[in-house]
């Protein structure tokens, strides 16, 4: 990991909205609602316009970036943290993660050797694979023909052992999954409190720097067991973070160590956050409802989310796919538990929401996969109205954000659209960059972005 002499640190605190914890640092879509009220953000950009600076990154990443004073810090593959000048695009430092970190030299060079045998297993079932789908073709043109009977008999013997013995790699803590490639492991996005930014990847790594890019602690928390891997980000909350890989877990944030885990289904989204009179508790895409300061159970299975994650506004949190439901939560008299009290259902175009929405002025703004957006009513859960947007070829990953006084749609083509907010559909631009999964950071006139290829900082400068 190289270090650089730190630049003079500015962290400017988050202000929520109302009925968010306002214990909340900065992290995924900043602070969890993909609202940026006091931009004045830019409507029209390109490869080679309004860019101000765009800095090669060495691997993709799916993770938003997050910015803390001067310093943006992003994610790459498979485990590495970046921290970026703000500023100037200039890389500060990089740091490495990797299991081998964590493991004596003996157990370094053991595991370097098994994880080298079970990427030789993994390439030689893929070619087994293939020449499986041949033999059977050929068995069912000559059925007669014993040498390609046991041909294909050795093949399937073949498959099924390698099968055990990649079973076994998969169980070692040190094991890298075998996640979908448009996943990743680095798709959660780091958070930070001003002094220390967390990260989490998808083979259960979770580590904790400083602003400098000094390690303060890194361990494995949970060995996954999702072949799509993760993408829940950490959440900070007073001394608390919170992870969700498989399950969730509440660490303490100096030290890593497990404070709780309480029982919670595995789910994509990151949790968010809602306070209740002076509690503040994290509502997670299962439904589920804990206490963030010892993570007790306050209620449950409110409704259950397939791929994105719920939104808070006020003292309503709101849960939208294909058919959604928005509740009003409340504290109980002792404190113990949560009422929740459904307000209504929706069904918005039926399809895979990957995207998040974002709340505003009355509306709920939500996107399905194949670019089919929505206007919702928050109070009663009408749809308004439903707009196919114009992107093409692509799916829609980033979730939606609001900058001043504009939604910011984007496609993974790189495309994104420019909407007024309102109960009629009012596009103003379609923008174009290279392809991108993340969302938009929005602070005063720029946007960050962070590509597949790169990382971007747009601001209003014209052609350049």
């Amino acid at each position: 990991m190289t270090r650089w002499t730190p630049a003079v640190l500015m962290f400017a605190v988050c202000i929520l909205t109302a009925g968010t914890a306002t214990a909340q640092h900065v992290g995924w879509r900043t602070d969890g609602t993909g609202k940026y009220p006091a931009a004045k953000p830019l409507t029209t950009w390109g490869p080679t316009t309004n860019v101000l600076w765009k800095t090669p990154m060495p691997s993709a990443s799916n993770a938003t970036p997050v910015l803390v004073g001067d310093k943006l810090f992003v994610t790459a593959e498979p485990m590495k943290l970046i921290c970026v000048d703000a500023n100037t695009g200039e890389i500060i430092w990089e740091a490495e993660n990797s299991f081998e970190d964590m493991a004596t030299p003996e157990e370094a060079a053991q595991m370097a050797a098994k994880n080298q045998e079970a990427r030789d297993l993994r390439r030689e079932r893929g070619g087994l694979w293939g020449k499986v789908r041949r033999l059977k073709t050929s068995v069912q043109d000559d059925p007669e023909n014993a040498e390609l009977k046991k041909e294909l008999e050795e093949a399937q013997s073949r498959q099924k052992e390698i099968d055990g013995l990649l079973a076994e790699y998969d169980r070692l803590w040190y094991s890298m999954p075998d996640v979908h490639p448009i996943n990743g492991n680095s798709s959660a996005t780091p958070a930070s409190d001003g002094e220390h930014v967390w990260v989490s990847f998808a083979t259960g790594l979770v580590a904790c720097y400083d602003l400098d890019g000094n390690l303060v602690w890194r361990r494995m928390v949970e060995k996954p067991n999702i072949t799509w891997g993760s993408c829940s980000s950490p959440v900070v909350v007073d001394d608390i973070v919170l992870i969700h890989i498989h399950h969730l877990f509440g660490l303490d944030k100096l030290t890593g160590e497990t404070r709780y885990s309480p029982a919670s289904e595995w789910n994509w989204g990151t949790p968010a956050l809602m306070t209740l009179r002076d509690t503040v508790v994290a509502i997670d895409g299962s439904g589920t409802v804990i206490r963030v300061s010892d993570g007790k159970v306050m209620a449950q299975k409110l409704f259950r989310l397939e791929y994105n994650g719920p939104v808070v506004e006020g003292d309503v949190v709101y849960f939208i796919q294909n058919g959604g439901k928005a509740f009003r939560l409340s504290l109980s008299e002792d404190g113990e538990s949560v009422n929740a009290e459904k307000l209504w259902d929706t069904h918005p175009k039926k399809e895979r929401y990957y995207a998040c929405p974002v709340v505003h002025d009355g509306l709920v703004y939500a996107i399905n996969q194949v670019s089919v957006f929505s206007a919702i009513d928050a109070a009663t859960g009408e749809v308004v109205y439903e707009q196919n947007l114009e992107f093409g070829k692509g799916t829609i990953y980033p979730s939606v954000t609001m900058a001043g006084e504009y939604l910011y749609v984007s496609s993974d083509n790189g495309k994104t659209a420019v909407i007024k907010p309102g109960r009629t559909f009012d596009q103003v631009a379609m923008n174009e960059l290279e392809p991108f999964r993340s969302c938009p950071v929005f602070v005063g006139d720029k946007c960050y972005i962070r590509g597949l290829s790169n990382l971007y900082c747009l601001a209003p400068i014209g052609e350049g």
